[in-house]
């Protein structure tokens, strides 16, 4: 996992550091920038052989303040640096154990507001429950009204990374809910010993910096007393349908070409449809699948490459197809959402599956040419993912109608003449 620590301020750029492990001796480094990233430059005070971690942690007085520093070889001007990927100001311990910790998210203020359709509103003071996750124990999280903070409560000390394990689903759940790359901004930490630690790093993605959207544009908010609920399942569905949350957020940071992007969030509806237990009918039934079946019974004399062939043909027989668990899909969301958020199902099917098989096995096509559909379809499966999510979820009817309305608003401008629309 990449992580950023470069808006860090240095108050020198010599740093005198004593090594916490193997691979590196004590020393003087200066602190060098390159491509927006900070590197310790100490020649010989670091190796490296293969198939050694490349991680080295460090311990350094910052202006007489304790700081861990965590990082990765790095060579620069023909020596072995430190790419530094993490610092813990106000605290030289590398195992210590954390109690609290309260982050800043990017839009995170105005996923709190509240809209008439969300229904009744919690209470801002009530603490939200994040389930146990990955390792990581349930915390409890308070949300500030009008502010971008987040704070987690452990039960009992734990490490720095249970904190981070929690903060990475709901930053992943915050995404989803504005539709929008929600960076983090700030990190600090209360120790089991009660110091204060500030933390640089240790997160997936640098900011994004991107205009905020009104909390009218955000697909839910976190201000309905129906969050809680919603919370349990986002956590369950983190856990359970990896990497289909992943694949989701990624899309929203990281859009790669438009094909790729086709590709990815077509393999996240067919995964969520395996998630959700869709057990649609095969296209044959059992007893039309029979007489098929005793004929490649009575095929003999076959080599493995030919029995390989019949073997997958029989499991063929019997397996559900891609277009039978998109159009199932579809159905868990009410007809009349689907006609809000200006999709047209029947023709989202048939183009999405066209470009999805032309595109998986690099079939000649004028599709390949065509950056219009492909973008719509990206963006209609966007929608279609979006609004099944939703309806899992368990937001309210009114707030999913909301979310389908601004999203088709957003996407039939673009999209007039292309059929997946209307």
């Amino acid at each position: 996992m990449a992580l950023f620590s470069e808006n860090f301020q240095w108050p020198s750029t010599s740093v005198l550091f004593e090594s916490i492990g193997d691979g590196a001796r004590d020393g003087t480094a200066e602190v060098v920038e390159r491509g927006g990233r900070w590197i310790l430059n100490s020649p010989s005070s670091f190796s490296y052989a293969t198939g050694q971690p490349g991680i080295r942690v460090l311990t350094a007085s910052l202006d007489g303040t304790p700081t861990l520093i965590r990082g990765t070889i790095f060579v620069i001007d023909g020596d072995l640096g430190l790419r530094v990927d993490e610092l813990r100001v106000g605290s030289a311990l590398d195992d210590a154990q954390y109690i609290t910790v309260t982050g800043t998210f990017e839009h995170l203020a105005s996923a709190c507001s509240h809209r008439h359709e969300d229904g009744a509103a919690r209470s801002p003071s009530q603490p939200l429950l994040f389930p146990a996750v990955d390792g990581a124990p349930q915390m409890e999280a308070t949300l500030r009204s009008g502010e971008n903070s987040i704070t987690l409560v452990a039960l009992e000390p734990v490490p720095l990374e249970a904190f981070e394990t929690q903060l990475a689903v709901f930053q992943a759940l915050l995404t989803f809910a504005t539709d929008l790359p929600c960076g983090r901004l700030t990190l600090v930490a209360t120790e089991a010993s009660g110091q204060t630690v500030t933390v640089f790093g240790r997160d997936k993605y640098a900011p994004f910096e991107r205009p905020r959207r009104t909390p009218v544009e955000h697909s839910l908010r976190f201000s309905g007393d129906w969050i809680q609920h919603a919370i349990e399942r986002w956590w369950a569905a983190y856990c359970e349908w990896k990497p289909v949350l992943q694949i989701l957020v990624g899309l929203r940071y990281q859009p790669g070409y438009v094909e790729a992007d086709v590709i990815l969030s077509s393999a996240a509806i067919d995964s969520v449809s395996e998630a959700l237990k869709q057990h649609e009918a095969p296209q044959l039934t059992s007893d039309e699948s029979l007489p098929i079946l005793e004929a490649l019974e009575l095929l003999s004399g076959l080599n493995q490459a030919q029995k390989a062939a019949v073997a997958q043909l029989k499991g063929d027989l019997g397996r559900t197809t891609f277009r039978s668990r998109a159009e199932q899909l579809v159905r868990r969301v009410d007809d009349d959402t689907w006609q809000v958020a200006r999709v047209s199902i029947e023709e989202w099917t048939r183009q999405l599956i066209k470009a999805r098989n032309t595109i998986a096995h690099a079939v000649s096509s004028s599709i390949w040419e065509d950056d219009l559909s492909l973008r719509g379809i990206r963006d209609a499966n966007w929608i279609v993912l979006t609004l099944v999510l939703l309806t899992h979820l368990g937001v309210p009817d009114p707030a999913i109608n909301r979310a389908a309305e601004r999203l088709g608003a957003r996407y039939i401008a673009r999209y007039r003449d292309l059929g997946i629309f209307s």
